[in-house]
């Protein structure tokens, strides 16, 4: 019977790993259990939280359960081994082990440690951290299992950063032969009002980001290398956004629905582009299902012009997922600042 009992254990684990193996889409800050359930209906199948107290915890677990939601927990007050047998059954897609060590000047050997305390408790569930900016002072880059980066563009800076700090951590990684890493993208969802700010020159400088330019930033995050999307954050000033910014919300769960819809073809095979794109604008082509998609998108700050072969419709159909709104205006090929187009090809 307890041989029987550990293949089950082991059996469970490795289908949880190759279910929850998928490009996630979560969200920062659910602490209550009653909002996983509005969280799983806005789009999103992962959420995570800086609580950490074990009761916590298994409420949240519990819920996560119900609603095939997985988790991303930190894993500071409950890498103890009276919980081992009990949190075999939780969703916990990964534990978080640290919130920007590149701010706190963290040395690696501290960040390993955790890493490794975690590892010799959970060693079957995969470890994450986050960090400030892709290009950090400590080289951390092959510690964990996951690396996150999180940066957040809106006003201040230019949007297309965000794309581009992706990119940087993406080539940091494959410095450091860690290629294959998972790399998840914190996109900003929120307003920089409600957050303490160290520039004195941008003090109380903020608003929350359009549904355009979360939109933007998630595609472009993939289009430099991110291999998940989470939002920070569900909450502004500690209610809940459904509740204290519902059109905040909306917008948010429009993006969040799409890019479920869309991540398995974001996940297919690269394929040329049947057009060549040119700068600011560009352009990723997959194979998916036999089928071949276009997505290109535009990083400037300005209208662009799409060329023009992409709207025979002998050859290209545009697409939309989850009802969004195409970015070019009915019969013309410019393409909105920051927009997104998807071309299916008709004769692939």
């Amino acid at each position: 019977m307890i041989f029987i009992r550990i293949l089950l254990i082991l059996f469970f684990a490795f289908n949880i790993n190759l279910l929850y193996a998928d490009f996630p889409i979560g969200i920062y800050g659910v602490n209550n259990p009653e909002d996983i359930k509005t969280v799983k209906e806005a789009g999103f199948d992962t959420i995570q939280t800086y609580k950490s107290e074990p009761e916590t915890l298994k409420l949240l677990a519990d819920e996560a359960v119900k609603q095939n939601i997985k988790l991303v927990i930190p894993s500071s007050k409950i890498i103890r081994k009276e919980y081992q047998e009990e949190i075999e059954n939780w969703p916990v897609l990964a534990w978080y082990i640290f919130d920007e060590p590149d701010v706190a000047k963290l040395s690696r050997e501290k960040l390993n440690t955790l890493d490794v305390n975690t590892k010799n408790i959970f060693p079957r569930v995969k470890t994450v951290f986050v960090i400030g900016q892709g290009k950090t002072e400590i080289p951390y880059y092959d510690l964990a299992d996951i690396l996150m980066v999180d940066w957040y563009p809106v006003p201040h800076l230019p949007l297309e950063s965000f794309g581009n700090q992706i990119r940087i951590a993406k080539d940091f990684l494959n410095e450091m032969n860690c290629s294959k890493k998972e790399l998840w993208a914190v996109v900003q969802a929120f307003d920089w009002k409600e957050f303490k700010q160290y520039r004195p020159d941008n003090d109380r400088i903020g608003r929350f980001p359009t549904k355009e330019e979360i939109r933007f930033m998630s595609y472009d995050a993939v289009f430099n290398g991110a291999t998940g999307l989470f939002y920070f954050i569900y909450t502004s000033k500690g209610v809940p956004l459904p509740q204290s910014k519902p059109d905040n919300w909306k917008d948010l769960s429009s993006v969040a629905n799409e890019m479920a819809a869309v991540r398995n073809i974001l996940q297919a095979k690269l394929s040329d582009n049947p057009i060549e794109i040119k700068e600011p604008l560009k352009a990723k082509t997959f194979l998916y299902n036999n089928e071949k998609y276009t997505f290109i998108i535009n990083s400037a700050n300005q209208p662009q012009t799409i060329p023009k072969k992409f709207f025979k419709k002998k050859n290209f159909q545009e697409v939309s997922f989850n009802g969004q709104e195409p970015s070019t205006k009915k019969g013309k090929n410019n393409l909105q600042q920051y927009g997104i187009v998807i071309f299916k090809q008709l004769n692939s």
